[in-house]
C-alpha cells in the first residue's frame, strides 16, 4: 500500500521469545507512530548471533519480547519530531538507537546514549512484516537509489561492529591483524582488516564454509583452532606477535589466546559477546604486560550508517557472500534453528 504519514499497519506478523530456547511468530498491533518515532514495513531482516543469546541464554530477556534487531524497509509513517525523515523513504535502521542530544550523542558516540539506556537503546521487533523505530531521526538513513536491500542490512550491525573492532584499535597500514572465530561479525572485521590495509591477516576457524569465506573476505592465512594456534600464529608474524588481535566468539580461550598472540604495546579488542560467561579472566603472565584492551558497541547513528552505505555504494565492500540462505518471515522458527545449529553451512539468512 502506499505510504503516508496517516498510515495505519495491519495487524503484523511477529516473531517473539516465547520461552527459553523457543520463538514463536505471532499477530501483533502496532499502534500509529508516537512523538520521535518512525514506522516501517519491512523489506529484509536477519538473525543475529545476538539474538540466540537473547532467546537461549540470557534470562532477564522476558518471555513476549520481540526480536530482531537488523532490518531495512520502508517508512509507512513518522511521528512529531520526525523531520529528516518522511513516509516513502526507504531506510536502513541502526540496531542501538540514539536521541540525538544527550552527552554521549553530543560526543559522537551514539551507540552508548544515555537517553536510550541499556538494554532500551537496542532495537527490537525487526523480525516482522512492520517495526517501530524509537529516536528515529538519528537512528537511521536513507539507502542510496539503485543499493539492494542485501547489500544495505550488514550496515545496520555487523559491518559496524566488525569495522569497528579494527578501528578502535587504531588499525595502521601493513600491520598484522589475527581475528579470532569467522561467524559473521569475524568475517566483517575481517573485512574490515582488509579494506583498511592490514598486510597480514589470520583467521583462526576450522568450519570449512567459514574458512573459504574468511579467505574471500580477505584473510591470507588461516589457522585451525583446534591446533597449537598461539604458536602458529607467533610464527607468522615473525615471532613478534600480532599488532591487533581481535575476539569474535565470545569464550574464554579465544581472549586467552588473543593477548598470548598480540605484542607489547599492541591492542586486543574484542566485539565478542560473552553471554554464558559471568566473568572473563585474562593471562597475568607477560602477555598481559604494556598491552590494550578495547571493547565495542556496534557504532550507531545516521552518521555512521551513512559512512558504511558510502563504503558500500563505492563498491569496495561487498558483504552479501555472506547471505548463505533465504527463507520467507513465516519459517522464522526453522530459521532460528538453522542458525543456532550451524546447519547446512550457514552464515546469514534473509528474511523478507
Amino acid at each position: 500500500m502506499p505510504a503516508d504519514n496517516n498510515a495505519r499497519m495491519p495487524k503484523v506478523k511477529l516473531c517473539i521469545k516465547e520461552d527459553k530456547g523457543k520463538v514463536a511468530l505471532t499477530d501483533f498491533d502496532l499502534p500509529d507512530p508516537g512523538p520521535g518515532q518512525a514506522l516501517i514495513s519491512t523489506n529484509l531482516t536477519t538473525i543475529c548471533g545476538s539474538d540466540i543469546h537473547m532467546i537461549d541464554h540470557i534470562e532477564e530477556v522476558p518471555a513476549g519480547t520481540p526480536m530482531g534487531h537488523e532490518a531495512v524497509g520502508v517508512i509507512e509513517a513518522v511521528g512529531e519530531g520526525v523531520e529528516r525523515f518522511k513516509a516513502g523513504d526507504r531506510v536502513v535502521s541502526a540496531c542501538v538507537l540514539s536521541c540525538g542530544h544527550c552527552d554521549r550523542c553530543s560526543e559522537g558516540e551514539f551507540s552508548v546514549c544515555s537517553a536510550f539506556a541499556a538494554p532500551m537503546n537496542l532495537l527490537f521487533g525487526a523480525q516482522a512484516d512492520a517495526y517501530m523505530v524509537n529516536g528515529a531521526e538519528y537512528s537511521m538513513a536513507r539507502i542510496p537509489d539503485g543499493m539492494d536491500d542485501r547489500h544495505a542490512l550488514f550496515a545496520s550491525d555487523i559491518m559496524s561492529t566488525g569495522f569497528a573492532a579494527l578501528e578502535r584499535a587504531g588499525v595502521e597500514k601493513g600491520q598484522t591483524v589475527a581475528i579470532f572465530a569467522q561467524g559473521p561479525v569475524g568475517l566483517c572485521a575481517t573485512a574490515g582488516a582488509k579494506y583498511y590495509g592490514a598486510e597480514t591477516i589470520i583467521a583462526v576457524e576450522s568450519i570449512p564454509e567459514r574458512v573459504e569465506m574468511a579467505k574471500q573476505l580477505g584473510a591470507t592465512h588461516v589457522v585451525d583452532p583446534k591446533g597449537d594456534v598461539v604458536s602458529e600464529i607467533q610464527a607468522l608474524s615473525g615471532g613478534s606477535g600480532v599488532d591487533i588481535a581481535v575476539e569474535a566468539l565470545g569464550r574464554q580461550e579465544t581472549i586467552e589466546n588473543c593477548f598470548r598472540v598480540v605484542r607489547m604495546n599492541g591492542t586486543v579488542s574484542s566485539v565478542g559477546v560473552y553471554a554464558e560467561n559471568e566473568y572473563i579472566k585474562v593471562p597475568t603472565d607477560g602477555t598481559f604486560i604494556h598491552r590494550k584492551f578495547v571493547t565495542t558497541l556496534c557504532p550507531a547513528g545516521t552518521e555512521r550508517l551513512d559512512y558504511l552505505l558510502g563504503l558500500i555504494d563505492s563498491g569496495k565492500v561487498d558483504l552479501t557472500p555472506l547471505f548463505t540462505h533465504t527463507m520467507p518471515l513465516s519459517d522464522i522458527v526453522s530459521a532460528y534453528d538453522m542458525f543456532r545449529n550451524h546447519e547446512d553451512g550457514v552464515l546469514k539468512i534473509a528474511i523478507s
